[in-house]
Order: structure tokens, then C-alpha cells, then sequence
């Protein structure tokens, strides 16, 4: 059998030091260059990795924005002289087919605008024409659909014209 002594020395680090023990410093966790080195690369391999994650969003957001823009650059250069002409013309016609042509557009065409919609948007601009050109037939007679006809031609917006 074991003495008391030696049983009771066994416990001893499992006690709480007294008060007036001296209290042994703790060791500072020592870095080396090697951690160091691997944290510093750790940290621009993230960098490198946000850096890119913002680039990619950035892309898609131009490239969201640009498809949504569009049909407006389209249309923007397709009435750009009717536009002209609603501007600077003393009669309200130019301006009633340019703003008539422009909201029915809005209305019909496809989002995103691809090159490829190119024909069909030609053709929805056509459509739009003849339609506001139908309306100021029915608001003012033939002088006034003529008179748009003629602002149509000069403007260079193509209409499909009447149907047979």
C-alpha cells in the first residue's frame, strides 16, 4: 500500500494556488517566419479572391444595365430625326408621332435587346408609326395623316403603310 504522503502529492496540480504563491508569467505564443510568411499569403490569396468576386459582379451588372438599355439607345437612334423635327417644327405633328412612336415601342419591345432583334424592332418602329399615323388620321383627317406621312418619309422612319 502507498503512504498517505504520496497519494496526496498526486493532487496537488489539481489544486487552486494559494494567494500568496508566485505566479509563474505565461509564455507568449512565439510566430515564426514561416507563419508569417503563409499567413501573408493566405491573406493576399483572399484578396485576390474578392478582388475577382467584385470584378464578375461589376461585369454582370454592366452587362444587366447595357441589355436594359438598349432598346432605348435603338429607338434613340432610330427617331433621332423625327426628334429633330418634333423640336424644331412649329406644328404639334412631328412631336405627336415622335412621343406616339416612342411609347408604343416602349410598350411592344423585348428586354434584353439582342442584335439579333434587330429586324423585329425595325418592324415594331414600322407598326408604331402606321398606328400613329392612323390616330391623327382619325383626329384630323387625311391633311393630317398625309402631313405625317410626309414627316414619316422625311424623318427616314419607314411604315409599312396601308394593307391591301
Amino acid at each position: 500500500m502507498l503512504p498517505p504522503a504520496a497519494l496526496d502529492s498526486r493532487f496537488d496540480d489539481d489544486l487552486p494556488a494559494p494567494a500568496d504563491a508566485p505566479v509563474q508569467a505565461a509564455r507568449k505564443p512565439v510566430v515564426t517566419r514561416f507563419q508569417l510568411v503563409l499567413a501573408v499569403m493566405v491573406a493576399v490569396a483572399a484578396l485576390a479572391v474578392v478582388i475577382a468576386a467584385v470584378r464578375i459582379t461589376d461585369q454582370s451588372m454592366y452587362r444587366a444595365v447595357d441589355a436594359r438599355e438598349a432598346p432605348e439607345r435603338f429607338l434613340r437612334e432610330e427617331l433621332s430625326a423625327l426628334r429633330l423635327l418634333a423640336m424644331s417644327s412649329p406644328s404639334p405633328v412631328p412631336g405627336r408621332l415622335y412621343l406616339g412612336i416612342e411609347e408604343c415601342f416602349k410598350q411592344r419591345v423585348a428586354v434584353p435587346f439582342e442584335d439579333e432583334h434587330v429586324a423585329d424592332a425595325k418592324q415594331t418602329v414600322a407598326t408604331c408609326a402606321d398606328m400613329e399615323i392612323g390616330r391623327l388620321y382619325a383626329q384630323g383627317g387625311a391633311a393630317l395623316a398625309e402631313q405625317g406621312t410626309r414627316i414619316l418619309r422625311q424623318a427616314g422612319v419607314s411604315s409599312p403603310g396601308p394593307v391591301n
